[in-house]
């Protein structure tokens, strides 16, 4: 009985540190979603169209310069660490720093390429960018505000590694934190007012605060340890190996979610489009939540069967709580311009058109968590590309036809294409116990 209870009190330790960090992750979405909504209503409408815009090419960046690291590191160096292979930790860690070079790299090209088409109004494209050479802040704020994020996802994956879920516990929330600290210090600096480029400013510095924070609670000397160089260069080719198909899925996702914000052209739409997605940041934490329950239940599965049926048990669940967020259509209709001001009364109509796509979402997540516990990232990138495609198709039709409204329509009928793909893949699945032979074999043996 003696040995029963400090098992009992072994879990309820466990239990108590897994709590905490489900409640960390989800202030640290939440305070996102409070920073949004604060700076919507403090800026007029055109600086929180630009604000909108920001935070879309802010994603895209981050998924560049993030290289997919945050799963990898997760899966290699915890194994390392549980062995103790200090060595394999040191290859591990520079490998990673090197790729993650490589992206930046990457990802200053392309924000180099994009600053130069805006002195030229004839390669602007359709990612359209105030003139010349106003745009240069604010692409130079796009990619340290997204190479900053990318860092803080680099040093959450590193503590997930050591498994110092107290300190991860502690540390996720700074940047929202930050963020809303510096927010309000301009705001009565400035005698209630806000301006642009200070909402911007907090933004960008959320990040590099808490990596300041990261090193204070966590004394990372590992990362000064050297590596030989090919033991380096084998981990670059095995990360990137792991990652590239994670990369892309990462990208074309975030891509396909930010589209619209990304081509509508006038500053107001983008604003109105922006506000009626803020919605979408309060499913993120349910998305986030189902995956963190989710994942570890799937991990453990090996056939089809057992696949089919605990995603039986779980659409028992959300079934009856898409039901329970029907309301959010008047609710959310109701807020947007009790926060944002009438002039926001446009948004409205844009919601209705949007809300169902959130909720769908909520639907097939279940299939894209079965997809990473099933070690097929290929066919998670293959999905994403597809809405993707289907995402330029639908807004170079609708945005020019409908503006944003059309925008909204695209958006919601671009995620039809990949979400059919996934009902026809596990269809076959569940019948055969196999995936199509093309996708047959797994990225990592």
């Amino acid at each position: 009985m003696f040995k029963r209870a400090l098992s009992l009190i072994g879990d309820g330790k466990r239990l108590s540190k897994v709590a905490g960090l489900f409640f960390s992750r989800s202030f640290h979405s939440f305070s996102s979603l409070v920073f949004s909504l604060v700076v919507g209503k403090l800026l007029i409408v055109e600086d929180h169209g630009i604000y909108g815009q920001f935070v879309a090419q802010v994603t895209v960046i981050q998924a560049i310069t993030e290289a997919g690291l945050q799963y990898s590191l997760i899966r290699y160096l915890s194994r390392s660490m549980h062995q103790s292979d200090h060595g394999e930790v040191a290859s591990i860690l520079r490998a990673s720093l090197s790729l993650k070079f490589y992206a930046f790299l990457i990802a200053f090209t392309f924000i180099a390429s994009w600053a130069l088409a805006g002195f030229f109004p004839v390669l602007g494209g359709p990612l359209r960018l105030p003139h010349a050479p106003e745009h240069l802040t604010i692409l130079l704020m796009v990619l340290l505000s997204g190479f900053g994020m990318s860092i803080f996802s680099f040093l959450d994956a590193v503590l997930v590694a050591h498994q110092k879920y107290r300190e991860l516990a502690y540390w996720i929330p700074s940047t929202g934190v930050v963020r809303l600290i510096l927010l309000t210090l301009f705001y009565f600096g400035q005698s209630g007012h806000l301006t642009i480029q200070q909402a911007l400013f907090s933004f960008l510095a959320g990040p590099y605060i808490s990596v300041a924070i990261f090193f204070a609670i966590f004394p990372a000397s590992f990362f000064e340890q050297s590596a030989p160089r090919d033991h380096r260069f084998h981990w670059i080719r095995r990360l990137f190996s792991y990652n590239r198909w994670l990369i892309a899925a990462s990208f074309f996702s975030i891509l396909s979610d930010w589209m619209e914000v990304l081509l509508l052209g006038q500053r107001t739409d983008a604003a109105f489009f922006h506000a009626a997605r803020i919605p979408m940041q309060g499913f993120l934490i349910l998305l986030a939540t189902m995956q963190s329950i989710i994942l570890p239940r799937f991990s453990i599965l090996e056939t089809a069967a057992q696949y089919a049926e605990n995603l039986k048990r779980i659409y028992k669940y959300i079934v009856p709580g898409i039901v329970l967020l029907l309301p959010g259509f008047w609710i959310f209709a109701w807020f947007l311009p009790f926060w944002y001001g009438e002039e926001y009364i446009r948004s409205i109509s844009v919601f209705w058109i949007l809300y169902p796509g959130f909720l769908l979402r909520l639907i097939f997540a279940p299939l894209g968590t079965a997809l990473l516990a099933l070690d097929r990232p290929i066919i998670v990138g293959l999905e994403a590309g597809i809405r993707m495609v289907a995402g330029v198709l639908m807004n170079s039709l609708l945005i020019p036809l409908y503006g944003i409204h059309g925008a909204a329509w695209a958006s919601l009928i671009a995620q039809t294409p990949g979400w059919l793909f996934l009902i026809i893949l596990f269809w076959r699945y569940f019948r055969t116990g196999e995936f199509p032979n093309l996708l047959s074999r797994k990225l990592v043996e």
